[in-house]
């Protein structure tokens, strides 16, 4: 394993995530970081640590770096998960891999492969509250889980203030939008927590007055394998937002 500083990395998307990724490396110690982005613009903050800036992936994946970071829209995942597999790099994709099931299979067999690091960042598993939930429930100090509930609510303008909302991923089918993906982190910390689901149930539905083609409620019931039952409300509505 290299030492931090000796790291190369690529980060694909310059949005607000993107650039979040980009400070957390440059605190770790990593300076060789280069950034493909659609425009070949510096960002505004002067300070960003960005080494390079690229607007073709392939070009950027010629410099062999050791991993690479996905934060593009999500439609785009997948694809560039491939490109990156084939070249030989680690992979830490931002949720949900992809919009479709269709490429999985080929990305599972590249980083099988070439024996490379992937996830996907569920960061919420990493929370400290959830953390000791999962402990407690291994210990069974709350006793057996009959059901459980997650509500998540956001209001999909106040998200970037200083952006259209209408043009950004989570509004838009076409960059692979909705709710249902945008907020898809407590479908992975339920089944973390939980268990594994074998039956779901969904409704789904735009209902808002707001300017989108993707739904922006949706209510999901599913069942574990464990016997317990469980639901996650979501939608892009809701103000103030509400997370539990």
């Amino acid at each position: 394993m290299k030492e931090a500083e000796k790291l190369s990395l690529l980060v694909i998307g310059l949005g607000s995530i993107g650039k979040r990724h980009v400070r957390n490396l440059h605190a770790l110690g990593i300076e060789d970081i280069t950034v493909v982005r659609r425009a070949n613009v510096f960002p505004e903050e002067p300070d960003l640590p960005v080494f390079a800036i690229q607007t073709n992936l392939d070009a950027a994946l010629e410099r062999k770096p050791d991993a690479v970071i996905i934060a593009s829209p999500t439609s785009l995942h997948l694809e560039q998960s491939i490109a990156a597999a084939r070249a030989g790099c680690h992979i830490l994709v931002e949720k949900p891999i992809s919009h479709s099931l269709d490429g999985i299979e080929t990305l599972r067999e590249l980083v099988e492969q070439n024996q490379l690091v992937f996830q996907t960042a569920f960061q919420f598993r990493f929370h400290p509250v959830l953390r000791q939930i999962k402990e407690l429930i291994a210990q069974q100090t709350i006793g057996t889980i009959i059901s459980a509930h997650v509500h998540w609510g956001e209001y999909l303008p106040a998200w970037h203030p200083w952006e259209d909302y209408r043009q950004g991923y989570s509004a838009r089918q076409d960059l692979g939008g909705g709710v249902v993906l945008t907020l898809s982190h407590p479908f992975d910390y339920m089944r973390w927590l939980i268990g594994e689901i074998n039956s779901v149930s969904a409704i789904v539905a735009k209902l808002s007055n707001l300017e989108i083609d993707v739904e922006d409620t949706a209510m999901i019931t599913f069942r574990f394998e464990n016997g317990a039952v469980g639901s996650i409300y979501l939608d892009y509505i809701e103000r103030p937002s509400q997370h539990r």
